[in-house]
């Protein structure tokens, strides 16, 4: 076991990434909290710290909060990055929080969102700040009652915005913590503040958990006196590839979903490390699994400030053998898009299959969202039970398409006043 403090460099993600490669043969690395002459008590991330097989991270009481020169996750396997085309296998790895371990984004991040959303400096979350100050809203929608998705949710803030040679779109870089191609691993008990994008993601990992993990994210922050708006503040997100993991204990506030399972098998091919994507790993499906599978989701005490607490999705490949038990929104009010997603309307992300979402259970759901259980894709061979609505003008479950569900069992259903 090495301990961060006892390393010295000329920053602290020199010093950090020292610690991780000087770790002995247990691979076990402490990350103490941070004493900087009383100037500050957190770590500065000007660079990820990565990640490399046989590694276990101990956030003992301590803050890595991402500076402001920041352009990258928390922590992130290092098999993949930038250039990298086809990350190699990695295999246990682990990240432990031990009393209140934080990650916090940056002041004045450079870039959040992800890849479809254009950088805006500034870029105002509050509807008079946005008609005042948008320069993207055309004259014919200036007015609250007109604005649409687009004028409100394309642009994200990143002091990026305009600067020659940085990429104007956000990327995999603004998630918190990526693991890639890695098994046995684990991500327990953190939390993650204002993350510049999703919280933490998964790409073709298996054999893993992540659990105990708190998020305090509302899609907005207030940054020199105006509320920015950051997009994409996901939590936990399982991708392609993915199979035989456990999410637990999942609690706070995302700005956009809670837990998300996204099978999306994009057909134009991107290298690994590419920029404007938010996949890391590549996407050549002859080469690597699409699908995900074999995972159980429980304990979810969280709410979305604007989507669902949980969403599957596949397009183009399938998702199935996904236990769900015990989903409770704590918004107090119906804000919120919905409880539960399962796929999409046709168009942007591809085409659902037939047979997509197949071997779901979902069971034990409390919902106050202005949607309770939606099924927009292909859902069969699945049960859905145990389901309390508290929101009265929206059906507990609704089916979006026709022949949408197929050997699908459901009970005790109950909405309530």
């Amino acid at each position: 076991m090495v301990n961060a403090s006892d390393f010295r460099g000329t920053c602290d993600s020199d010093i950090l990434n020292a610690a991780i490669a000087a770790r002995g043969a247990d691979g076990v690395v402490v990350i103490p909290p941070r004493a900087v002459d009383g100037e500050r008590d957190w770590w500065s991330l000007d660079r990820a710290i990565l990640l490399p097989s046989n590694t276990t991270v101990v956030l003992q009481n301590c803050k890595l909060k991402l500076s402001d020169a920041c352009r990258d996750n928390f922590f992130r396997t290092a098999n993949c990055g930038l250039g990298v085309a086809d990350p190699a296998p990695v295999e246990n790895i682990h990240i432990r929080g031990e009393g209140n371990a934080v990650l916090e984004g940056a002041d004045h991040p450079r870039a959040t969102g992800d890849a479809g959303k254009r950088l805006a400096n500034p870029c105002p979350y509050d509807v008079e700040d946005l008609l005042r100050m948008a320069p993207w809203i055309p004259e014919e929608k200036r007015s609250a009652d007109k604005l649409g998705f687009a004028e409100r949710h394309i642009h994200t803030f990143g002091t990026d915005a305009g600067k020659e040679g940085e990429s104007q779109y956000g990327d995999w870089r603004n998630i918190g913590v990526l693991f890639a191609n890695c098994t046995n691993f684990s991500i327990s008990g953190i939390s993650v503040v204002c993350a510049h994008g999703w919280g933490i993601s998964l790409e073709a990992c298996a054999g893993g958990r992540v659990e105990r993990i708190r998020f305090d994210a509302c899609m907005s922050k207030m940054i020199d006196g105006l509320r920015q708006n950051m997009e994409n503040q996901d939590g936990v997100n399982l991708r392609n590839g993915c199979h035989n993991i456990t999410v637990s204990d999942i609690t706070g506030i995302t700005g956009d979903d809670v837990v998300a399972l996204t099978a999306i098998a994009e057909r134009e091919y991107l290298p690994g490390g590419s920029l404007r994507y938010t996949h890391v790993m590549h996407n050549d499906w002859s080469r690597r699994e699409a699908d995900i599978h074999d995972v159980i989701i429980r304990n979810i005490l969280a709410t979305s400030h604007l989507c669902h607490i949980l969403r599957l999705l596949s397009c183009e490949c399938h998702i199935y053998n996904v236990l769900a038990d015990g989903i409770v929104d704590t918004a107090v009010e119906p804000q919120h898009h919905g409880a539960v997603i399962l796929g999409e309307a046709d168009g942007s992300y591809g085409r659902n299959l037939p047979d997509g979402l197949h071997h779901v259970t979902i069971s034990n759901v409390i919902s106050n969202a202005r949607g309770c259980i939606n099924i927009y894709g292909y859902l069969t061979d699945s049960a859905i039970s145990n389901v309390v609505n508290k929101n009265p003008s929206v059906p507990v479950l609704r089916v979006r398409r026709e022949n949408g569900t197929r050997n699908v069992a459901t009970s005790n259903l109950v909405t309530t006043e």
